[in-house]
């Protein structure tokens, strides 16, 4: 391109810092202009009410022009005409995403998760992805092609994804140490399985004498469940995390994107089945009756101009559509019986303890690549020219 590209990266909360914090660093190894704006706060927060709780890292020297932006309540250093974000669907995002795409910003989202189970709530989240302002995004970052695929068959159009590997994960910095009697049980952002993964920190600290046992929030669970966490040993941050993270020779969840850390690091990776968890119940359809069908329906009413939401149950149902229930509960099972052969299952009489999961093969569900080089092909793409629309 002959113009030079300057890049604005905005993260609202701590998990997307390190989502998007390599970008900035391969802008600055590229001597390419950027201000990366972020804040370390648990949970998701608007800059424009928050600006004392925001940090700020940037390139640019001179100041000579400022640009004033209303969403966030402050003065950039130029104009820029590429926005990078995470947490897509959320506010504040919406509304900062909508303000530069009037600026004429290409916009990116990087995605902060690794879609590897499809169930009813992927095809209702993709399909409120294409309405306005979500829908003024340019590209989304996929980390593996089957994430891409997940979103694919859940109604997404292929052309808007690309498949870059997870940033996150460059230059992670974290090194193997020695083990200690250490266990981390990871929550959840779905409600549903909170209790599930909850009553298994409890069981393991009634079981396991002289062990250390963490549970590591995920943000959303800090937020609706704070009472349930008097007495918990929480990391509810990353700082928390990777101080212990290298120490921690197990570690028990749900099969998703949080388990990349662990898997790197060679660590035995106890994973919660689908039925156990109850995961394996997204995918029937008579569970979303009631508070989900409602809730569903409000969103559509609210996020989708024209839709008027749902007229009943049935309309509800023949949006998912059979079919794609039935193709998906195949789907994963696949991916059910693969970490099946590869890691270790979570039991509740501690066996874990005594066994190692096989991590290499899980990792291609994660990141394609592997490689720490997602930063530099994200850039790449964006630098290539061809994304920029006439």
């Amino acid at each position: 391109m002959n113009k030079e590209n300057k890049y604005l990266i905005i993260s609202t909360d701590n998990r997307s810092y390190y989502d998007l914090k390599n970008l900035a660093v391969e802008l600055e190894s590229r001597n390419l202009p950027y201000f990366f704006l972020y804040t370390n706060s648990p949970h998701r927060i608007s800059p424009k009410n928050n600006i004392q709780e925001f940090y700020h890292d940037t390139n640019i020297k001179s100041k000579e022009k400022t640009y004033f932006s209303q969403t966030l309540g402050m003065q950039l250093p130029f104009k820029p005409n590429v926005l990078l974000i995470t947490n897509e669907n959320w506010e504040p995002e919406k509304t900062i995403l909508w303000e530069f795409k009037q600026w004429g910003c290409f916009i990116g989202c990087v995605e902060n998760a690794s879609r590897i189970y499809v169930n009813a709530k992927s095809r209702l989240e993709l399909e409120c992805r294409k309405a306005f302002p979500t829908n003024c995004i340019d590209i989304f970052f996929d980390h593996s092609e089957w994430a891409k695929q997940s979103k694919v068959l859940s109604g997404w159009f292929p052309s808007k994804s690309i498949v870059t590997g997870n940033p996150r994960n460059d230059n992670l910095g974290i090194k193997k140490s020695t083990n200690k009697n250490i266990i981390i049980v990871y929550g959840s952002m779905e409600r549903e399985h909170h209790n599930t993964l909850l009553n298994i920190y409890k069981n393991l600290n009634k079981k396991l004498n002289g062990w250390e046992i963490y549970y590591k929030t995920h943000p959303s669970e800090i937020k609706d469940f704070p009472q349930d966490f008097n007495g918990v040993n929480i990391l509810s941050t990353y700082e928390q995390y990777f101080e212990i993270l290298p120490n921690t020779p197990h570690h028990i969840g749900m099969f998703g994107s949080v388990m990349y850390f662990p898997l790197i690091l060679d660590k035995n990776i106890i994973y919660i089945d689908a039925k156990t968890s109850g995961a394996e119940d997204e995918l029937n359809i008579e569970n979303y009756k009631g508070h989900e069908f409602e809730f569903w329906d409000r969103v559509f009413k609210n996020e989708i101009v024209g839709s008027g939401g749902f007229k009943n149950f049935e309309e509800f149902h023949n949006f998912i559509g059979e079919d794609f229930l039935q193709d998906m509960k195949k789907r994963n099972k696949s991916v059910e019986k693969n970490i099946g052969d590869w890691l270790t299952s979570y039991k509740e009489d501690c066996t874990f303890i005594e066994k190692q999961s096989d991590n290499l093969k899980a990792l291609k569900y994660f990141d394609q690549f592997h490689d720490n080089k997602a930063s530099e092909r994200i850039i790449n793409y964006i630098e290539s020219g061809e994304i920029f629309y006439k």
